[in-house]
């Protein structure tokens, strides 16, 4: 039980470093975009002077896409922090077979999305932590 409970929180460090990182990037695109900027020339520019449709009290298209990917690592670190939780300080939650399948339903929604919408490295860090989580999971109770 003690050895699934340290596989388990590997895995929720895999996703607190995937969603540090990206909230450091998005800190850093607020000053200077380089990471989630556009690669082609000039629409970084036109995305700052838009704004969406549906919505007249945004400043910006931009603004409102760097705050999208603040609450994106804001979520996957909030995962990342309840695996820890209870992993490391209650375990006892871990014998609910619900919270186990949704923890690892969680996190392998990560995985499908990295797939489909983003690029290698989340992919490839959600399915190390997840499959790593869901490793901890099946040690812990038949």
């Amino acid at each position: 039980m003690v050895f699934a409970k340290w596989i388990i929180a590997v895995g929720g460090l895999v996703f607190l470093l995937l969603g540090a990182m990206h909230f450091r990037m998005t800190v850093a695109d607020m000053k200077n975009p380089r990471k989630f900027a556009p690669a082609k020339d000039g629409l970084l520019e036109e995305l700052q002077s838009t704004r969406m449709r549906f919505r007249k009290d945004l400043k910006s298209f931009w603004d409102s896409y760097i705050g999208f990917h603040f609450s994106h690592s804001i979520g996957v670190i909030f995962y990342a922090c309840i695996v820890l939780y209870f992993a490391l300080i209650r375990p006892d939650i871990l014998s609910d077979y619900i919270i186990r399948v949704g923890i690892v339903v969680f996190g392998a929604a990560y995985v499908l999305l990295a797939r489909w919408f983003w690029f290698i490295i989340p992919f490839l860090g959600a399915l190390i932590g997840v499959s790593v989580i869901a490793i901890g999971m099946a040690m812990l109770y038949p």
